[in-house]
């Protein structure tokens, strides 16, 4: 260990020193690399941010069963709130009176709905917020309300909201199915680039074992290369990625649309995709270059 250690900068300066020799073969390794990494790194970036708006629907999914105005007395109201918290999956069952959601209304949209205030301008009703345990009985649930003497009608959206969390949990597992195959495709290009520099250097690989070089001296050089290839090629994706993140947050301020989509903060988001994709560069390039130098010594033998 000592001994390979000692050896690691001569190996170092060595790898660096093929990859300008053999700059043609480097260029298209890097490029390979420096593509694949670049979708990995937009895949990653919109994978954590689906997942973010995938988490903020589901936190606001809420039923809004809108009581009977027959429903007026304290205790009937009480009453019927026990019965909707008696349900499965109801986490929560919290009281707004139509005076709150008049005032709601007024903070949210401006102060031109101030004119419906009173006792009989108010066209609003008392409600109840309902939260589930498991959003995905939402729809069951808003059915048995919906059922329940004293309310009127009980809504959350509709289908299209979960169609939406259905969407967006779907590009998450289909994202991730993609970086693993772009991974094994930038592993296979980069072995048959390596295996390449291989066959051009098969004089020098047969004269280092001739001279009783162990495997792991032939095939040292050739992972360094690898790991340069792999840091080049994450380069251009760093950059890119890193740049036009900051430059599209900034442009609409941390928020697409609504503040259902909210964009994952700069920091330490980006600095873990940015890490990652060099962290990954890296692997890749290594391991290619050790199934291709592994190969061909095995083949040797």
């Amino acid at each position: 260990m000592k001994k390979r250690l000692q050896n690691l900068p001569a190996h170092l300066a060595g790898a660096w020193r093929n990859l300008i020799r053999h700059i043609s073969l480097t260029v298209s390794s890097v490029i390979a690399v420096t593509v694949t990494l670049l979708i990995v790194g937009v895949l990653m970036v919109v994978a954590g941010n689906i997942s973010d708006f995938t988490d903020n629907i589901e936190s606001d999914f809420q039923i809004q069963a809108t009581i009977s105005p027959g429903f007026s007395d304290d205790t009937q109201i009480e009453e019927l709130q026990h019965q909707i918290e008696e349900l499965d999956h109801v986490s929560s069952c919290t009281f707004s009176s139509k005076e709150e959601e008049l005032q709601e209304l007024i903070d949210e949209n401006g102060e031109m709905f101030r004119y419906y205030e009173g006792e009989d301008r108010n066209p609003l009703y008392d409600v109840f917020r309902i939260e589930l345990d498991d959003n995905r009985q939402i729809s069951a649930v808003s059915d048995e309300l919906n059922q329940m003497d004293g309310i009127v009608e009980a809504t959350y959206g509709g289908d299209e909201i979960t169609m939406m969390v259905s969407l967006f949990e779907a590009l998450r597992s289909g994202g991730l199915v993609f970086v693993v195959f772009l991974a094994l495709l930038a592993l296979l290009l980069i072995q048959n680039t390596i295996r390449m520099t291989i066959q051009a250097r098969n004089t020098e690989i047969a004269i280092m074992r001739s001279v009783g070089a162990s495997n792991w001296y032939i095939r040292g050089p050739f992972i360094l290369e690898g790991m340069y290839i792999g840091i080049l090629g994450s380069i251009i994706p760093v950059a890119v990625i890193d740049i036009g993140y900051y430059a599209l947050y900034e442009s609409f301020h941390g928020v697409l649309l609504s503040s259902m989509f909210v964009m994952k903060p700069l920091w330490p988001f980006m600095a873990g995709v940015c890490a990652a994709l060099i962290i990954g560069g890296i692997i890749v390039g290594m391991a290619g270059s050790f199934l291709a130098v592994g190969k061909y010594l095995r083949w040797k033998r």
